[in-house]
């Protein structure tokens, strides 16, 4: 499904303080792209009428590596919450038509189907805002979606800012929203900042439309998986864990061998073609092409290279090209 009557927007201006580093959060490494390239990737391949990041720490760095991608970049000088991030990207929106699909650049497992179906939930609702949710054993950290006893949404609460009864709440936010742009300007401005974190959360968004009668829903991911958000080096092993295993699977899925498959690591834009048999705890990354039939010897790392059909290479190969 195409969103070509949908603007994104990436939030990416965190520092993200619990990385424990100097390099901005959404340019750490994941399997061998930076986080945001898989937000970025997602996006592109929904057709999104335009893509607008908004940076903040370590903003010229982000910069220059978006600046491959051709979206649109704004800077949020103070990090004063998501709804203040949101509100520093209103210049390059269309006031009057089409929605926005607001999204985190921290967030790099969501799929492409899971994205369709939202937004056709939305539209299929006739929503004015909806939310993605999902649900967790272990909810911490998370804002809870509140719903009434009919199932109808009344509001996101953060966890720090709940009540006892609220944080024992499954069903999460995970920082996902489709709105109609004209709601952003007509009330992102309401957003007061009188929490305990003194930031202006997007989150009380949900109550202020409701309170003026407009529809809010959520659409809940049934794989909660894809909404796992990346904040630390471990949250960053997780996501890579979940990626490794996506790609092992689809390479499989379309004819390859894997021996001892999860010793593998195979990088996200590596094609290789049926009937090829990769050993034990090899390593393939960048644009490697490896043809049918090939066999790639166990130990062996290859990086931007050309594998011709039924190439035999040994273990311990190693050939890599800039």
């Amino acid at each position: 499904m195409s969103l070509r009557d949908c603007t994104a927007i990436v939030l990416a201006a965190g520092k993200g303080t619990r990385m424990r580093s100097s390099l901005p959060k959404v340019l750490h490494t994941l399997v061998d792209k930076p986080l945001i390239y898989y937000p970025l990737r997602l996006l592109r391949g929904l057709s999104c009428q335009r893509i607008v990041v908004v940076v903040g720490h370590g903003s010229e760095a982000v910069e220059a590596y978006l600046s491959a991608f051709g979206v649109s970049s704004v800077r949020q000088e103070e990090q004063l919450g998501t709804g203040h991030a949101v509100s520093c990207a209103l210049s390059l929106l269309d006031q009057n038509v089409g929605h926005s699909l607001i999204m985190c650049g921290d967030m790099p497992l969501f799929r492409r189907d899971t994205i369709s179906a939202f937004y056709k939930s939305h539209r299929d609702n006739r929503n004015h805002l909806t939310i993605l949710s999902t649900s967790l054993d272990e909810p911490t950290g998370y804002g809870r979606i509140v719903r009434s006893t009919d199932g109808t949404v009344l509001r996101i609460v953060e966890e720090k800012d709940a009540t006892p009864e609220e944080r024992q709440i499954k069903e999460v936010n995970t920082g996902t929203y489709l709105v109609e742009n004209r709601l952003l300007f007509d009330f992102l401005d309401k957003i007061d900042n009188k929490n305990r974190q003194g930031e202006y959360y997007l989150t009380d968004l949900v109550g202020i439309l409701k309170d003026a009668g407009l529809r809010v829903g959520a659409y809940e991911v049934e794989d909660s998986t894809e909404a796992l958000g990346v904040n630390s080096r471990l949250d960053l092993s997780k996501a890579e864990a979940v990626l490794l295993e996506r790609i092992r699977r689809r390479h499989m899925e379309n004819g390859v061998t894997l021996q001892m498959a999860t010793s593998t690591f195979i990088g996200s834009e590596v094609e290789i073609e049926n009937d090829v048999v990769i050993g034990p705890f090899a390593v393939i990354k960048g644009k490697t092409r490896i043809g049918k039939g090939a066999i790639i010897g166990a130990f062996s790392y290859i990086e931007n290279v050309t594998i011709q059909k039924g190439a035999h290479l040994p273990p311990y190969t190693m050939m890599s090209e800039e």
